[in-house]
């Protein structure tokens, strides 16, 4: 065992430089990459918190009475793809707008009694939609069919259905980010190891004529592999909660990834380490 651990020293030090410039190129990807997946982890848990939200907001026009809004309603559910319609009074707008304005709903209420009770909020239909199982383009068809409808003002998708938008972007960064994160960091292990094994070779292959076995020229490859994707991957993650506690003030607050998801980097780019180092040693030994 204390041979092998001597010849993966060795291998590793006949990088020289180029293992502490692949770490920090390895640590460098592992920002760029732990930004993104932080990204997509507050995006989700926004998603969620909201996800009593309605979809999309339809506001009724102020020549409609609340009857004709209630049949509206009927109309609406009939559309399989349409979860539930709420009707939202112009009375329950104004009373929701005192309350959640405070200061500000105290003007609205001096300015409904000077008007002689004219109402500024229209009323609106609340429309849920299963987010999780419509595309967007389907979204634009039923936004589309509901302004159809000669009682319909506007309608506006809301902070839910906007966030399911952002999530379902965020999922094809991530996965993009996550691949082009891996490509490069195969290529930086395994172009120092290649290096390494240059520098070697002739020892290699004298090990080889002296009759080592496979397995015990293998094993620096992937220590060297192992060191390099671990050892970038903690560096990366160091730096960036580093530099998320340096400017937190300026962020409002210390965010941090799940305990899975940190595992999950660094063992990935320690795997990408090991598989690097197996396929260097298939063309040198």
């Amino acid at each position: 065992m204390r041979y092998r651990l001597k010849n993966a020293i060795s291998h590793i030090t006949c990088a020289g430089t180029s293992s502490l410039i692949g770490i920090i190129g390895i640590g460098f990807i592992t920002v760029l990459l732990t930004t993104l997946l932080l990204n997509h982890l507050l995006i989700s848990q926004q998603s969620e918190f909201k996800s009593y939200s309605p979809t999309l907001v339809a506001f009724l026009k102020n020549t409609v009475d609340e009857a004709h809004g209630r049949t509206l309603v009927s109309q609406l559910e009939k559309n399989g793809q349409i979860l539930a319609v709420g009707y939202t009074s112009k009375a329950d707008k104004l009373a929701r707008g005192e309350t959640e304005f405070q200061d500000l709903g105290v003007l609205i209420k001096e300015a409904f009694a000077e008007t002689q009770g004219v109402n500024p909020f229209p009323a609106s239909l609340n429309i849920y939609v299963d987010e999780e199982l419509i595309t967007r383009k389907a979204l634009e068809h039923i936004v589309l069919e509901i302004k159809t409808h000669d009682e319909i003002e506007d309608v506006m998708l809301t902070g839910q259905g906007q966030l399911k938008d952002r999530l379902r972007d965020s999922e094809r960064t991530t996965l993009a980010g996550i691949a082009v994160a891996s490509v490069f960091v195969w290529f930086i292990i395994a172009s120092i190891i290649k290096r390494s094994a240059a520098a070697r070779s002739e020892e290699i292959y004298l090990m080889k004529l002296l009759g080592m076995f496979r397995n015990y020229l293998l094993t620096p490859f992937i220590v060297h592999g192992l060191f390099l994707g671990g050892l970038g991957a903690i560096c990366g993650l160091g730096c960036f909660y580093g530099m998320l506690y340096v400017f937190q003030t300026q962020l409002g607050g210390l965010y941090f990834l799940t305990i899975y998801q940190i595992i999950s980097v660094v063992v990935a780019e320690m795997l990408i380490g090991i598989l690097a180092g197996f396929v260097t040693h298939r063309k040198f030994a």
